[in-house]
């Protein structure tokens, strides 16, 4: 099965940074490249076509918003755990996402680690939106930029985190937690966040060595997950 990204942001941010990924473009008759862009495809000899819309059209599903450019790219790599800790770089900041659902919270999140330079993402393999040309496009080209680690077993990748040093901080919204602003990030921090309706798991709950909370004015029940990452990894990095 052929893997496509799409959207002006998506591919030409793959373009400029991941290029290797990109296996051929397509642009839509009637669009142009911006100059940047093509100085690139052409500097790179990277193979690329402009297509009828009928023809643009049927290489991906009806009703995405495509903005007239998209790019066959490569399988997506997953790291393993193991890998993950071999790298040379120094691991400080890992998100662990339980059973994120919709690939535009996913992308987001993963836009919002980039920014904020966490060292790896960890999901789990089942009853969880993997990597997709939405959760591509939704990433805007930045998907390549944190390594995303693909577990079978959440609490076990937490016990091996632990072993490794880290503390665990659980994003989870009860009485007991405390507000975010009381806590004392470690140098070596595991954020968790849950499920987009249930939150995070009660068994990982457990495992956490603190809870804490998004104080809001409580006019709806909660934060969207997407932005509630955002305020979160923007706490951390003060700290």
């Amino acid at each position: 099965m052929k893997n496509y990204i799409y959207g002006k942001n998506a591919v030409e941010n793959t373009i400029k940074n991941f290029i290797d990924e990109i296996k051929q473009v397509f642009i839509l008759k009637g669009h142009a490249f911006d100059p940047e862009i093509f100085s690139i495809i052409k500097q790179k000899n990277l193979e690329w076509h402009s297509l009828e819309r009928q023809e643009f059209n049927s290489l991906i599903k009806d009703g995405v918003n495509h903005q007239g450019l998209i790019a066959q790219v490569k399988d997506f790599n997953y790291l393993e755990l193991k890998d993950f800790y071999n790298n040379s770089k120094l691991k400080q900041k890992v998100l662990i996402l339980d059973k994120i659902q919709d690939p535009q919270n996913f992308g987001s999140i993963i836009r919002t680690a980039s920014l904020f330079g966490v060292d790896g993402i960890i999901i789990q393999e089942t009853n969880q939106v993997q990597v997709t040309p939405a959760v591509m496009k939704a990433s805007a080209g930045t998907i390549y930029n944190v390594p995303i680690i693909k577990v079978s077993n959440l609490k076990s990748a937490i016990s091996s985190l632990k072993d490794r040093g880290f503390w665990i901080y659980s994003s989870y919204l009860n009485e007991e937690s405390k507000s975010i602003g009381e806590i004392d990030f470690d140098n070596k921090s595991v954020i968790i966040i849950g499920n987009e309706g249930n939150g995070i798991g009660s068994k990982i709950i457990e495992m956490s060595d603190f809870t804490f909370k998004i104080e809001t004015n409580n006019v709806i029940d909660s934060l969207n997950v997407s932005v509630a990452t955002g305020i979160i990894l923007f706490e951390l990095s003060k700290k």
